[in-house]
């Protein structure tokens, strides 16, 4: 009887030890089930990307032969025009092949995919986030990680303003622009630089700020004005700004003397700012005739190639606009995200992992990194990329500087969301009659609050998405 037991139980180990040797060939064979019989995911062997920009194809396909080579993943992008992205994407994720991982142009994309993206709290990527104010954040999670931002601040010729902290007679004590943390010093500051105009060799401090058609810097100026009013939102800043149904401008008031500050201090003054253009201010800041530019981080080339440039790129350099407002010694530039990437929810595990696997080496390994500067030119917001592998652009290198300073948050863009039809322009006409004198402010701020609530009132078809 034990004789008899004894074969049995050797029996059944050896029919035990076949049963997981047939498996493990199974789970080693690339046409496999992504799943195993116990539910736990086996590596995925490729990845599915929905992307909108086909001019980056090409780059596309070396980054997918290059981390093929390097992991044996196969990456399979897929591209569609960016005019027709959100109809595609919205079309590509109700597919059962739907792409594990996909581009957002902005949160409205978000919102119209409605509950697809996963939450990437607690990965590694998440950790990369130079600023997380930047992330699309809903509730607590992270459902997309920017990927390429543009900055928008005041930026200054440093040949300019060391030959003002030079100067023996000059009345403040400030020795850097590193010194000119707020409101209050920066006024000083473009106060005796007026004052020594002569000295420093400049036709005025700032560059023109044009009100007429070519008026779009007072888009991206304006975030902070409309931030106060949304700022203790929990759900995403752009869905609190288009659900602003009666808008306060609560700061109306108070930015008056910095608007007067930036008006009064232009080459062509305060009453002339309808004729002229933005090429008009950046060739005055690029001949050397004034110390700032309002400007975004994409404006080095255009910037570089106008007539009788005298810009050196060491001496490019971005200051936040401040304005007076509470908290603004912590404010940073004023960043717009441009591009997003997300991760399907629906998707399996397996996918979900490579795709954060395939992120995450794209934006810390030493190889993605320079794929990402050299073929994508993005100017990626993570703490993973050290001075000079980012980008030669010093517009971009100092972006990366203020995002990842200490102290410092970045301002968001919020003009995406403001409303559309001719808002922005009724609102530059108005601040155009303030400036010439035809109206006060307390009338300026009334006009924008009645455009503003006009503009919502039309209906929200004409939000303006860019």
């Amino acid at each position: 009887m034990n004789k008899l037991l004894s074969l049995l139980l050797v029996s059944l180990l050896l029919l035990s030890f076949a049963a997981c040797g047939g498996k493990r060939t199974d789970n080693n064979d690339s046409t496999a089930d992504n799943t195993s019989q116990t539910g736990t995911p086996s590596k995925a062997t490729s990845l599915t990307v929905l992307s909108a920009s086909p001019e980056l194809s090409g780059a596309l396909e070396e980054i997918a032969a290059a981390y093929r080579a390097k992991t044996g993943v196969t990456l399979q992008f897929q591209t569609q025009p960016k005019e027709t992205y959100p109809t595609a994407l919205r079309g590509a994720l109700a597919r059962n092949d739907a792409p594990a991982l996909f581009v957002l142009t902005g949160d409205e994309d978000l919102e119209a995919i409605g509950d697809k993206s996963a939450d990437l709290q607690g990965t590694s990527l998440a950790t990369f986030l130079a600023d997380k104010s930047l992330a699309l954040v809903d509730n607590d999670r992270l459902l997309a990680v920017p990927i390429d931002v543009t900055a928008y601040g005041l930026l200054y010729n440093k040949a300019v303003t060391d030959r003002y902290f030079a100067l023996k007679n000059k009345k403040t004590s400030y020795a850097s622009m590193d010194e000119i943390t707020d409101y209050a010093k920066f006024k000083a500051l473009v106060h005796d630089m007026a004052d020594h105009k002569k000295e420093l060799g400049i036709d005025a401090v700032f560059a023109d700020l044009p009100l007429g058609s070519d008026g779009d810097w007072l888009s991206h100026a304006s975030s902070a004005a409309v931030y106060a009013d949304v700022k203790d939102e929990d759900s995403l800043l752009t869905r609190a700004v288009r659900s602003l149904k009666d808008f306060a401008f609560s700061v109306g008031d108070k930015i008056e003397d910095a608007f007067d500050l930036l008006f009064d201090n232009t080459v062509s003054g305060r009453k002339k700012l309808d004729s002229v253009t933005g090429d008009d201010a950046m060739k005055e800041f690029a001949t050397g005739k004034t110390a700032f530019l309002y400007t975004g981080s994409d404006s080095y080339d255009k910037l570089k190639k106008m007539e009788d440039s005298v810009l050196k790129d060491e001496d490019l350099h971005f200051l936040p606009l401040y304005l007076g407002l509470d908290g603004e010694d912590a404010m940073g530039l004023t960043v717009d995200a441009t591009r997003y990437l997300a991760v399907n929810d629906k998707a399996s595990d397996a996918q979900k992992q490579a795709a954060v696997d395939f992120l995450e080496w794209l934006f810390s390994a030493e190889d993605g990194k320079r794929f990402v500067k050299e073929r994508l030119g993005f100017t990626a917001p993570f703490n993973t990329f050290r001075e000079g592998e980012l980008s030669d652009d010093p517009l971009k290198t100092e972006t990366l500087r203020h995002l990842t300073k200490d102290g410092e948050t970045a301002m968001p863009d919020l003009s995406r969301a403001y409303p559309g039809g001719t808002f922005r322009t009724d609102v530059g006409g108005s601040l155009l009659q303030y400036t010439r004198g035809e109206k006060g402010w307390d009338a300026f701020v009334a006009d924008v609050k009645t455009m503003w609530n006009r503009a919502v009132e039309a209906g929200k078809d004409l939000l303006q998405v860019n």
